[in-house]
C-alpha cells in the first residue's frame, strides 16, 4: 500500500498533506495490525506465546484466510436455483453482517483512535496530515477485508452471470461498504453523545465476543442451509422489504434481468442514495464526532452499583466466613469489569447454551415436538457444564495482574477462603445464569417430570467444580498475565471436560431403578454438603506471604 501511495505523494502535496509524516504515520499503524490478534482467532489459535513480538507474527494475515474461507462458503448460495434477487440478498446479508461486525469488534480501535490527538497533535503535525492517515488507514483495512471475503463469490458471480452482473456487483460492495463504515461511526457517535466512554467500550466488548460465538456455531448454519435446494424461490415484493438494507442491493439483479417492479426501482435507488447520504451526514458531523471521542479516555467504573447490595447479600448466605465474603464480592466485580476476560470466556457460555438446542434441531425437524418430548435428550443440557473449567481455569488470569501484590499485603491467612471464593462465584455468575434459561426452555419442551433430573444436574454441577478446583492449578486468582491465557484453555481443558461423562453415566443409570433419582439426589445433597462446608470449609489456615 506505502508504495502505491509513493507513486500518489504528489496529490497529497497539492492538498496541503505533509506526505513523509503521513506515511510514517501510516507505516506505524499497519505495522500495529499485523501484531494485534483478530477477533475471528481468538477462538481459533492453538498457543500464543510470549516472543511473538519479536518474530513478527502477521496475525491479520492470518484473519484473512478465515475471511477468504468464509467468502468460499457464499459461493453455493450463488448456485442455488435462478433468482439472482434472493441469492444476492442472502450473500449481502452475510456480508453485511461480517463486515459490520468486523467493524465493530476490530476496526473500532481504528475508527475511535485518540492516541493521535495525544500524541502526534503535541508534535507539530498538521490536523489535516493526521486526519489523511486516518482515512487511509480504514481505507487500507475495509478494502482488505471486504476484498478476500467478496472476491471469491464475485468471480463465480461473473462466470455464472456475465461480466455486467459483476461490474453491478463490485458496484454494489463499494456502496454497501460505504454505508456499513458511516452507520457504525454515526451510531458510536450517539452512544458517546448519551453515555461515557465505557458505554462504548462495553458495547464493543460484547459485539466480539456474539462475533465470535457466531463464527464457532456458523458452520451449523451453513450446512442446514443447503436444504434450501429443495425450496421453490419465488420473491414476493412488500412494504417491509423496504427496511431490509441486503434487499436493496439484490434489486439490481432483479432489474437486469428484466424486472419492471415499482418496489425494486426504489430499493435500487435507496440502494445508492442512501450510502451518498449517510457519507455527507458523516462529514458534517465530523468535528462533534472527533469531539466527543474524548469520551473514551475517560476511566469509569462500567456500572455494576446498583448490583452491591445483592452481592453483599448472596455473600452473606453462600460464603462462611468475613474473608471469603469479602473475596467473593471481589470475585464478581471483576467477572462483570474484566474485559479480556470476558473476551475469553463468555463465547465459551455462549457456545454452551447453544449446543444443546443444535442437538435438539435434529429431532425436532425430523421427529416433531412429541417425539422429542419423550425422548432422553434432556441430557444434552450437561453440556452446560463445560462453562466450569473453562471460568475456573481463566479466572488465574487478567489483564490487570499487577495489581495481585494485593493478595500479599492484605490481613489474610486462610489461602482456601480464596479457592472457596472463585469456585461459588463461577457457580453464581456464571454457569447458574446460561442452566436456568436452559432450563425453562427444556421443560417448556420436555415436560414437568425433568424438574428432578434439573435439580440433579445443579448438584453434579457443584461436586464438578470441587473437583475441577482441586486438581486445576492453584494460582491465586487474577494474579496472572492474560497473555499466557491460551495455555491454559483449548487442550488444556480436556481431561477435565472428559470427567462430565461419568456424571451423565450416573444419573442417567440411576434413572434404571426403582427410586433411583431420589437416592441419587440424596447422595448428591449429603456430597454436597460436605464439600462446601466440612470437606473444605474447615481446611488448614495457610499463610498467603508463605
Amino acid at each position: 500500500m506505502l508504495k502505491i501511495l509513493d507513486r500518489c505523494q504528489g496529490l497529497f502535496a497539492k492538498v496541503g498533506v505533509d506526505y513523509p509524516v503521513m506515511r510514517k504515520i501510516l507505516q506505524v499503524k499497519l505495522l500495529m495490525d499485523r501484531r494485534r490478534v483478530p477477533t475471528v482467532l481468538t477462538m481459533m489459535s492453538k498457543k500464543k506465546q510470549q516472543d511473538d513480538m519479536l518474530t513478527e507474527t502477521n496475525y491479520f494475515g492470518k484473519s484473512l484466510l478465515v475471511y477468504g474461507f468464509i467468502g468460499c462458503m457464499m459461493i453455493p448460495f450463488l448456485m442455488l436455483g435462478n433468482q439472482p434477487m434472493v441469492q444476492m440478498s442472502i450473500i449481502f446479508s452475510m456480508m453485511l453482517f461480517m463486515m459490520t461486525t468486523s467493524m465493530i469488534s476490530d476496526f473500532s480501535s481504528v475508527l475511535l483512535d485518540v492516541r493521535d490527538k495525544s500524541i502526534l497533535s503535541t508534535k507539530a503535525v498538521h490536523p489535516r496530515t493526521i486526519s489523511m492517515a486516518k482515512a487511509l488507514h480504514i481505507g487500507n483495512y475495509l478494502v482488505i477485508i471486504t476484498a478476500v471475503l467478496m472476491a471469491p463469490v464475485w468471480i463465480v458471480s461473473i462466470i455464472r452471470y456475465g461480466v455486467l452482473f459483476g461490474v453491478v456487483f463490485l458496484v454494489e460492495i463499494i456502496l454497501l461498504d460505504l454505508l456499513i463504515l458511516v452507520l457504525t461511526a454515526l451510531v458510536y457517535f450517539g452512544v458517546l453523545r448519551i453515555f461515557d466512554g465505557e458505554k462504548l467500550k462495553d458495547m464493543i466488548n460484547y459485539v466480539q465476543i456474539g462475533l465470535s460465538v457466531g463464527l464457532v456455531i456458523g458452520y451449523q448454519i451453513v450446512i442446514r442451509s443447503f436444504d434450501l435446494v429443495q425450496i421453490n424461490f419465488d420473491w414476493v415484493p412488500a412494504w417491509w422489504n423496504m427496511l431490509l438494507p441486503p434487499i436493496w442491493y439484490a434489486a439490481p439483479f432483479a432489474l437486469l434481468q428484466g424486472a419492471t417492479d415499482s418496489y425494486l426501482i426504489a430499493m435500487t435507488i435507496l440502494a445508492i442514495c442512501v450510502p451518498i447520504l449517510a457519507v455527507a451526514v458523516y462529514i458534517r458531523t465530523l468535528p462533534r464526532f472527533e469531539q466527543h471521542l474524548m469520551k473514551l479516555t475517560y476511566q469509569g467504573e462500567g456500572g455494576g452499583g446498583a448490583r452491591r447490595p445483592v452481592q453483599h447479600a448472596l455473600a452473606k448466605v453462600l460464603c462462611t466466613s468475613r474473608e471469603e465474603q469479602a473475596f467473593f464480592r471481589f470475585v464478581l466485580r471483576m467477572f462483570g469489569s474484566e474485559r479480556e476476560f470476558k473476551l475469553k470466556v463468555y463465547p465459551s457460555l455462549g457456545i454452551a447454551f447453544i449446543l444443546p438446542f443444535i442437538l435438539l434441531f435434529n429431532t425436532l425437524r425430523s421427529g416433531g415436538f412429541a417425539e422429542l418430548s419423550s425422548s432422553s435428550l434432556y441430557y444434552t443440557i450437561y453440556f452446560g457444564l463445560t462453562i466450569i473449567p473453562t471460568c475456573i481455569a481463566m479466572a488465574r488470569f487478567s489483564g490487570r495482574h499487577k495489581g495481585a501484590w494485593i493478595y500479599h499485603v492484605a490481613p489474610v491467612q486462610d489461602i482456601t477462603a480464596f479457592h472457596r471464593a472463585v469456585s461459588k462465584a463461577v457457580l453464581l455468575r456464571m454457569f447458574m445464569p446460561v442452566f436456568l434459561v436452559q432450563a425453562i426452555i427444556f421443560i417448556a419442551l420436555f415436560g414437568g417430570h425433568i424438574i428432578l433430573d434439573l435439580f440433579i444436574v445443579i448438584l453434579n454441577a457443584i461436586v464438578y467444580t470441587s473437583l475441577c478446583y482441586k486438581y486445576m492449578s492453584k494460582s491465586l486468582p487474577f494474579s496472572e498475565p492474560m497473555a499466557e491465557s491460551q495455555q491454559a484453555s483449548g487442550w488444556g481443558i480436556m481431561p477435565y471436560l472428559l470427567m462430565i461423562v461419568p456424571f451423565v453415566v450416573v444419573h442417567f443409570g440411576s434413572t434404571l431403578l426403582p427410586y433411583g433419582p431420589y437416592l441419587y439426589l440424596a447422595v448428591l445433597v449429603v456430597s454436597s454438603i460436605w464439600i462446601w462446608t466440612g470437606g473444605r470449609g474447615k481446611g488448614r489456615r495457610v499463610n498467603i506471604n508463605a
